[in-house]
C-alpha cells in the first residue's frame, strides 16, 4: 500500500509540472526525468519490501544429528551455524569452534543472533559429572544467552526417553509420568525442568534409541552372542534421518507462524523385543538364529507418540525393519 501511494504521488507531480512547463524545454526535460523516476523509485522501494532475509538456526553440539539437520535443510530458506568444541568442516553448516562454558560464548551467540537454537550437545563421557555439566549447566548457559537475543523464536532441546524409567505393562506417551531410574534420566529430567521458567517458546524432543549410518550398535551386537543381555527387554528405535526431518518439520511450522507443542516423544511405530530385533538382524546377515530363549518376563518399556500421528509428518522409516534393512544392505556391500 505504501508503494502504491508513492507511485501515485510521483505521477501526480509529473502531470502538474508538465502542465506548468509544457511550452518550455525545461518542461520536456522534467517530463523525461519524472517518467523514469515514476518507474524506478517504486521498483526499488518494492524490491526492498520483497527481500526477506533467511532465518538463522544455531546448532549447539553439531554432531551426527546436527549435521544431518544441516544436510536436509540445504534447500530451505535458512542459514545454519554450528558450534562445536573442536572445529570440523561440514558442507551445509558453518561450524565454529566454541566452548559454551567460555565467556566468549555469549558474545558469539549475540553476534550470530539466531532465530532458532537446536541444543543437541552430548555428554563427552558416560559419567554423572559429564551429564550434569553438558545437559544442565550447558542448557543454563544457552537460556542465559537467549535473553540477549532480539527476535528469537524457538529453542529445541534434544532429550531422551530415559526420563520415563522402566514400565513394560503399558504404552508410554507424551502424557505419561516420568520416573527415571538412572543418573542419565534423572539429569535429563532436571534439564527439561529448566524450561518451565523461560519466557520464550521451546520444544523438548524425547528421542528413543537413535540409529542410522555409522550408528551400528545393534548390528554389531547381533553378531556378538556373548554380550547379549541376560534378560530380554523392549527396545524402541528412531532413525537419525527421521529425527532430523522432524526437527525441520517443526521449524517449518514456526516459519508458518504455528507454535509447536512443548513436548514430543520421537520414536517409530513399532516397539520390539530386543532378542527379536537381534535375531531379525542375524537372519538378514545369513546367520543362525540364537538359541537364547525369550524369557516370560520382559523388561523395559513400550513407547508411542500420541501427538506426532496428528501432524502432517510421515516417517521415512516407520519401523525398525524399514531402517535396519537399508543399513544391513550397506554393511553387506562394504564387506
Amino acid at each position: 500500500m505504501h508503494v502504491f501511494f508513492t507511485w501515485v504521488g510521483i505521477l501526480f507531480c509529473r502531470k502538474k509540472i508538465y502542465r506548468k512547463c509544457a511550452l518550455s524545454g525545461l518542461g520536456v526535460l522534467c517530463c523525461h526525468i519524472f517518467s523514469v523516476s515514476s518507474i524506478f523509485i517504486p521498483w526499488v522501494h518494492l524490491q526492498s519490501h520483497l527481500e526477506v532475509k533467511n532465518k538463522k538456526i544455531l546448532i549447539i553440539g553439531c554432531g551426527k544429528l546436527g549435521q544431518k539437520v544441516g544436510l536436509f535443510a540445504k534447500d530451505m530458506p535458512l542459514d545454519l551455524i554450528g558450534l562445536k568444541r573442536k572445529k570440523i568442516t561440514s558442507p551445509n553448516i558453518n561450524i565454529l569452534e566454541q566452548d559454551i562454558f567460555e565467556e566468549s560464548f555469549f558474545d558469539q551467540v549475540k553476534k550470530i543472533s539466531p532465530h532458532f537454537i537446536i541444543y543437541c550437545l552430548s555428554a563427552d563421557r558416560p559419567s554423572e559429572m559429564s551429564y550434569q555439566k553438558n545437559y544442565v549447566e550447558g542448557l543454563k548457559q544457552v537460556i542465559k544467552s537467549i535473553n540477549c537475543i532480539k527476535n528469537f523464536q524457538h529453542l529445541f532441546f534434544i532429550s531422551s526417553t530415559s526420563v520415563y524409567g522402566e514400565n513394560s505393562e503399558q504404552f508410554i506417551d507424551e502424557f505419561s509420568e516420568t520416573d527415571p531410574e538412572n543418573y542419565r534420566g534423572i539429569i535429563l529430567l532436571e534439564a527439561e525442568k529448566l524450561m518451565k521458567s523461560v519466557n520464550f517458546n521451546y520444544t523438548i524432543l524425547r528421542l528413543s534409541g537413535i540409529y542410522g549410518t555409522g550408528r551400528n550398535y545393534m548390528i554389531n551386537l547381533s553378531q556378538d552372542l556373548a554380550n547379549w543381555p541376560e534378560f530380554d527387554r523392549w527396545t524402541n528405535r528412531i532413525n537419525e534421518e527421521d529425527a532430523a526431518s522432524f526437527i525441520l518439520f517443526l521449524i517449518e511450522q514456526c516459519l508458518s507462524n504455528k507454535v509447536p507443542e512443548k513436548l514430543y516423544l520421537l520414536t517409530d511405530n513399532e516397539p520390539v523385543r530386543l532378542y527379536d530385533l537381534l535375531n531379525w538382524i542375524r537372519q538378514r546377515l545369513n546367520l543362525n538364529k540364537s538359541n537364547k530363549p525369550n524369557s516370560r518376563q520382559v523388561f523395559g518399556k513400550r513407547l508411542r507418540s500420541s501427538l506426532i500421528p496428528k501432524l502432517q509428518f510421515k516417517y521415512k522409516y516407520p519401523t525398525y525393519k524399514h531402517g535396519y534393512i537399508e543399513l544391513i544392505q550397506g554393511e553387506k556391500t562394504s564387506i
